[in-house]
Order: C-alpha cells, then sequence, then structure tokens
C-alpha cells in the first residue's frame, strides 16, 4: 500500500475497505482514484492480488483506461482486460513502423551498415 499512498496520510486499513467497497472513500481516494493508482504503479501481479479478476474486468471501463499515465501501458491494460474477458484481440503491431524501428536498433542491421560507409 506504500506505493499508492506515499504522498497522503490515509490509513492502509482505510484504502483497503476502500477497495473492498466497504467504505465510500478514504481522504483524497475514491474507489475509482485507487484503481487507477493501482494499476499505474503496482506490477500486475499486485494488482490481481489486491483486487482480484473480476473486480478489476468490472472496473476497467474506456475512462479508467483514459485517466492512466503513461498513455503506453494502456495498450497493455486493454490487451490484458481483452483476454481476461475473451473478447477478440487486437493485432498485432507489427507494421512497417515497428518493424524499421526494431530492424535499424538491432547490432546486425548496424554490423551492416558500418560496410556500407
Amino acid at each position: 500500500m506504500g506505493s499508492l499512498n506515499w504522498d497522503y496520510l490515509d490509513k492502509p486499513e482505510d484504502m483497503l475497505a476502500v477497495i473492498d467497497g466497504s467504505l465510500a472513500t478514504s481522504g483524497a481516494f475514491t474507489r475509482d482514484k485507487l484503481f487507477v493508482r493501482s494499476l499505474e504503479r503496482l506490477p500486475w501481479h499486485y494488482v490481481t492480488a489486491l483486487w482480484g479478476i473480476e473486480a478489476i474486468k468490472e472496473l476497467y471501463t474506456p475512462e479508467i483506461a483514459g485517466r492512466i499515465w503513461p498513455k503506453d501501458r494502456r495498450y497493455h491494460f486493454d490487451f490484458a482486460l481483452a483476454v481476461l474477458r475473451r473478447e477478440p484481440l487486437p493485432s498485432a503491431r507489427w507494421g512497417d513502423e515497428h518493424y524499421k524501428q526494431i530492424l535499424l536498433n538491432s547490432p546486425r542491421h548496424q554490423m551492416f551498415m558500418q560496410f556500407e560507409k
């Protein structure tokens, strides 16, 4: 709980009560705010242990996704939740843009480029 409230003085017991739904708020924290903070600051296995899979599937909405920072993390959670909800998965992001980025940064490409100079 320390990584969720290091900048607040809320008691961990109150925050856990908000998470399980027995308390509406704890200081500045609502259930949604704690959920977003959990997604932003905790490893996935801690999030699932703290919230439970069913609560995560219920709470993760487009509005919640829009509040996650940094934006790159949203893609990972969108994918994980699609798996949990048994939804169709987005196609792999292996378009030209990603392929070129990986190719240009590969050691093999850099090795060949030194011969072309």
